[in-house]
């Protein structure tokens, strides 16, 4: 070989080699600010880990990895921008991520960095031993959105205390984020199980202006402990400005109880509006849709327009009676899935109220068209023009027409 075509050779053999370190073997061109999987690059993670790569279009398919994502950007599955409620979980225009590491506490999708979204995708994780985690935001996600995605078959055969399972985790403190129009489906583990769950238990790192709205979350299953919708742990210092909005939470099976929505840390000013709770079951006797623990700022909370309707042996709204102070959750305007309003310390034949909840009036047909004006009589123009059809004798019993309503009043019979 004469040194002219060693010299040609060998400026080939460079470039190739300078070609596979700049663009990571095989890609033909500079990424970002858009990025494609497949197409620029094979995995998910790979696309993540280039910088330039500032929004991530992951097509239909399925792709078995876990994803660690440490900067801004979004990541769109193929269904991004379309409602769940349209589309088949896992199904062939679906962009379904399933957890490769079966072992341990390892998220479909870790997020560890400020303004991260990830919509549209179907998301699965399997797991034998740990928790089983779908998306978990750390502390440095501030501003997640998590909005689109199907969460189905978060599950965990882990029997010791590390077997939990949760849709999404808010894990140490991440601020300002967006939970929304998610579906969340078919979460069982042996411990507790959650759609939904923010902080952990004794946590010092608070998450604050979390927004959970819209997501359709249900079968969710735990075998020897909980199993929530929502969930806020005990975490120190307190969880402020959450709001659980419109979301429908059904078919929740729990092997020691099920708390629909626990708030079970201190959640100053929470708002809890227009949630459909339904179809609830558990071996005991602790069954309840809003649950108030160890929460010392319960009665700043609103909880309002829902449809508590979890069965006339649970309670649709309950405060721990190990709470100390005064004060009472407003519990207005809810249908209790009954027209005479709750049950227990309330008038009806609805779900159960504790004590410390103000839950008159109350919604006398379902929301979000329910009509708010169901009470107990107290005066004779009360009963006029109608009124005697959403008002009620204290022992919870309707009226026969006007002028039963007016004798009540006046007689109390």
């Amino acid at each position: 070989m004469n040194l002219k075509k060693l010299a040609v050779l060998s400026a080939l053999t460079l470039t190739l080699v300078f070609g596979t370190m700049m663009f990571g073997g095989g890609k033909t061109k500079a990424a970002g600010p858009t990025c494609s999987v497949p197409g620029d690059y094979a995995t998910i993670q790979g696309a993540v880990n280039d910088i330039n790569c500032t929004t991530i279009n992951v097509a239909a398919g399925a792709y078995s990895e876990n994803v660690s994502i440490g900067r801004t950007l979004t990541l769109n599955g193929a269904q991004a921008g379309q409602p769940f409620a349209t589309r088949v979980s896992g199904g062939p225009l679906e962009s379904t991520v399933s957890g490769a590491n079966p072992i341990g506490a390892n998220s479909v999708i870790l997020i560890n960095a400020a303004d991260v979204k990830v919509d549209g995708f179907t998301l699965k994780n399997a797991v034998t031993v740990g928790a089983s985690l779908g998306i978990t935001v750390k502390v440095n996600g501030n501003g997640a959105i998590i909005v689109n995605n199907i969460f189905d078959g978060i599950t965990t055969t882990d029997v010791s205390s590390n077997g939990t399972a949760q849709a999404v985790y808010l894990e140490t403190g991440p601020d300002n984020v967006n939970v929304s129009d998610n579906a969340m489906q078919h979460i069982h583990s042996n411990r507790s199980a959650k759609g939904v769950l923010i902080g952990f238990n004794g946590g010092g790192n608070q998450s604050q202006n979390a927004l959970v709205k819209g997501n359709s979350i249900h079968d969710v299953t735990s075998d020897t402990r909980g199993a929530y919708g929502v969930s806020v742990a005990n975490v120190v210092g307190g969880t402020s400005g959450l709001q659980i909005l419109n979301n429908t939470i059904s078919n929740l099976i729990g092997g020691g109880w099920v708390h629909v929505i626990g708030l079970e840390g201190d959640t100053p000013a929470v708002m809890v509006t227009g949630n459909s709770l339904s179809n609830v079951s558990s071996p005991g006797p602790d069954v309840i849709g809003v649950w108030f623990e160890v929460n010392p700022s319960f009665s700043t909370a609103s909880v309002n327009g829902n449809n508590l309707d979890v069965g006339p042996a649970a309670y649709g709204i309950a405060v721990s009676p190990a709470i100390s102070g005064s004060g009472a959750v407003d519990g207005t305007c809810n249908w209790w899935g009954a027209p005479n309003g709750p049950g227990s310390v309330g008038t009806g034949n609805g779900s159960k109220v504790s004590p410390r909840v103000n839950y008159s009036p109350w919604s006398t047909s379902p929301e979000p068209a329910g009509s708010c004006n169901g009470s107990v009589a107290t005066n004779k123009d009360q009963c006029k023009d109608g009124g005697w059809q959403n008002r009620f004798r204290a022992n919870g019993s309707a009226f026969k027409n006007q002028g039963d309503c007016i004798q009540y009043v006046n007689t109390g019979k």
